[in-house]
């Protein structure tokens, strides 16, 4: 695909710009959050003036998709094996850090972010292997279509086959950690209550980075006049309503496979929950945490003050807090895997 030069002109103008703004501020005025690096505050920085950019010079999905993979491919990780699979039908990636010697500790079945209209294999590859390093575990990676050219129920039906195709590998359930960021995590609920009601063996347990569980215009990051925050990019330009409105078309945005806070939650395995103090999900997972323990589950809350949206995936190596979140993710699925 060809990008018009004046859109790069256009972007990359307005980061450089952004970043010269962000360095003369730092110091001659405070940072924007107390406890953020000047790494950190560039990094989010960067992501919320590319998503201005990006609507203004009125980019598709499909030219989106093809910057981030570009950029991705700059930072490709160089000790990891990555091994291009088919599972039933849908493309995916099993990436191991190469610091693992001999058996993995766990397998995670894991579904990237994105709005359920971005993100894949390609440019979530450098932080899956840095997870995979971290927790000792391989992970599969699923290329799930992405809307608006696929809508639901489209990604979740490819979740259930690759799910499916796993098991059939050999993988054991008690081996087995579904994990998803932001759309991702939500998928990866509605993934776990349609294992449940098709009786199909449950992993072991699931781990949820900043989960997008409730796509309706009764949540929280659709009425950011009720609260407030101090990063998001997340919600720019309206992008959590675009985003649900391109995956569900025209399915009831409180479908419980759609927005999954809305499901019943009963019998699904240990939940770990992961969320940043700063971002624009937070009171929504807050919600869905609270749904969690009434519908009786074993769940874990993990909150990073000051941190953004996916922390742990989007600004890795900025922060000690990303590594600290990132060895509680360990702790978890070790303690869980059998």
């Amino acid at each position: 695909m060809y990008i018009p030069l004046f859109r790069y002109v256009v972007l990359f103008s307005s980061i450089i710009a952004l970043i010269a703004r962000t360095i003369r501020n730092r110091l001659y005025s405070n940072p924007k959050v107390p406890s953020w690096s000047l790494m950190m505050e560039l990094d989010v920085s960067i992501i919320t003036e590319a998503v201005k950019t990006l609507d203004i010079t009125d980019f598709s999905w499909e030219e989106i998709r093809l910057l981030q993979d570009l950029s991705a491919k700059r930072m490709w990780p160089r000790e990891a094996k990555v091994e291009r699979v088919f599972c039933n039908g849908v493309t995916g990636e099993f990436i191991t850090s190469s610091s693992i010697k001999g058996q993995p500790k766990s397998t995670v079945f894991y579904l990237h972010g994105g709005g359920y209209c971005v993100g894949s294999c390609t440019s979530y590859r450098k932080a899956i292997a840095n997870l995979s390093k971290c927790t000792q575990s391989r992970f599969l990676v699923l290329d799930y279509g992405r809307a608006p050219e696929h809508q639901f129920p489209f990604a979740l039906n490819q979740a259930f086959e690759a799910y499916k195709w796993l098991l059939g590998q050999g993988v054991h359930p008690s081996e087995l950690v579904i994990a998803g960021d932001s759309a991702g995590g939500g998928l990866s609920v509605s993934l776990m209550t349609l294992l449940r009601d098709k009786n199909v063996p449950l992993p072991s347990c699931a781990v949820l980075m900043s989960p997008w569980t409730d796509l309706s215009q009764d949540s929280c990051i659709q009425n950011p006049k009720l609260y407030n925050f101090e990063d998001i990019p997340f919600n720019e330009n309206n992008l959590a309503v675009r985003f649900a409105a391109a995956y569900a078309g025209h399915e009831d945005l409180k479908n419980p496979l759609v927005s999954p806070y809305y499901a019943n939650l009963e019998g699904l395995p240990p939940v770990l929950i992961t969320v940043g103090g700063s971002e624009a999900l937070l009171y929504d997972i807050e919600k869905f945490y609270r749904k969690c323990v009434e519908h009786k589950l074993q769940v874990e809350w993990d909150l990073e003050q000051h941190m953004p949206h996916v922390f742990q995936i989007l600004h890795q190596e900025l922060d000690p807090k990303v590594d600290d979140s990132l060895h509680r993710i360990k702790r978890f699925i070790w303690s869980n895997v059998q």
